[in-house]
């Protein structure tokens, strides 16, 4: 079912790639890149990145991720980097580690024996 809010004005296009305004239109159409045309620079430069590592299909010619009767022709890459690498950085942090190790214990420690 289509939503009954209409998408803001630049939120989407149509199948004809004007702006969409009506919900209906929108769904035949696509999702406008956040940020203009610089948005629109970045989100090219990744997904041709994307595709050139991993020798996929780019663009128009990437198949597959919506209906499953199509082989997927997409790719996908995962980062990761070790903040422990840089000088300076010897230990890595999960989030709310600092809180954790400063705040004051409020509840009683349980007690080893049980009676």
């Amino acid at each position: 079912m289509v939503g009954t809010d209409p998408p803001a004005p630049g939120d989407a296009v149509d199948s004809a790639g004007v702006r969409a305004t009506d919900a209906a239109a929108a769904v035949d159409g696509a999702i406008s890149p956040f940020g203009g045309p610089k948005g629109y620079a970045l989100g090219l430069m990744i997904e041709v990145l994307v595709a050139t590592l991993t020798r996929t299909a780019l663009g128009d010619d990437v198949r597959g991720t919506l209906d499953p009767t199509d082989q997927p022709t997409k790719g996908d890459v995962f980062i990761a980097m070790d903040p422990r690498g840089r000088p300076g950085h010897d230990r890595a942090r999960e989030p709310g580690a600092r809180a954790c190790a400063t705040r004051q214990p409020t509840l009683p420690t349980p007690s080893r024996s049980r009676r």
